[in-house]
């Protein structure tokens, strides 16, 4: 295995630390002593926070363009239960540039335009994945006045909520994570389970209460 760059290491340790304790309560100074490097070595990649959080939203949106082009529209149950923990697990990874957005735009991190981009192009990419399903039959097409951005709009919300939720209680090791994953996932379907195929709905669930033990 390739040796990692410096630069990577404090993308890594960076995440690691903001997802725990947020983004205001991490310093420059904090994140160099946990990767016991000199605080001039990281400010040579990084020269402040903000610097970090635009590197990391860069690094989002560009994983979820190649997660979602990668996802399984055409699939067994099995495959898209796991693409779908997948993606979601994406986000959480980089949860604290969600549940930190106010410390993000009140302390000019990063431009409120930029920071707007980022949640516009997550939520395109779930509306991008339920015009997919519409078009290959299966999910049922909305119906006027509601569309697939009003029906992401409301799965958004409740996956933000669970990210909060998930930034108090935080799994212990991967096997709790994918678990929390998995019932994520089945709980955001189920806002959508009346315009998914119940035979493909059903098999899903299923496939997810065998990832969530």
């Amino acid at each position: 295995m390739a040796r990692r760059s410096t630069k990577e290491r404090v993308l890594e340790t960076s995440a690691e630390l903001f997802n725990r304790y947020g983004i205001d309560a991490v310093s420059i100074g904090q994140i160099s002593d946990a990767l016991k490097i000199s605080t001039g070595n990281l400010t040579y990649h990084f020269k402040k926070k903000a610097d970090l959080v635009t590197a990391h939203i860069a690094a989002l949106e560009e994983t979820l363009l190649t997660e979602v082009d990668r996802f399984p529209v055409i699939s067994n149950p099995k495959e898209f239960s796991e693409a779908y923990v997948s993606l979601l697990g994406l986000t959480l990874n980089y949860r604290f540039l969600f549940v930190g957005s106010t410390y993000i735009l009140q302390n000019d991190l990063v431009e409120a335009k930029r920071y707007q981009h980022l949640i516009t192009a997550t939520k395109n990419t779930f509306v991008r994945q339920v015009k997919r399903l519409t078009h290959e039959g299966f999910m049922t097409p909305i119906q006027k006045p509601y569309d697939a951005e009003m029906l992401v709009d409301a799965i958004w919300w409740q996956w933000l909520g669970w990210m909060l939720v998930t930034q108090i209680d935080l799994p212990e090791n991967r096997k709790a994570e994918r678990k929390q994953l998995a019932d994520a996932v089945l709980h955001i379907l189920f806002l959508a389970h009346h315009y998914i195929d119940a035979s493909f709905f059903s098999a899903v669930q299923a496939e997810l209460k065998k990832l969530a033990r």
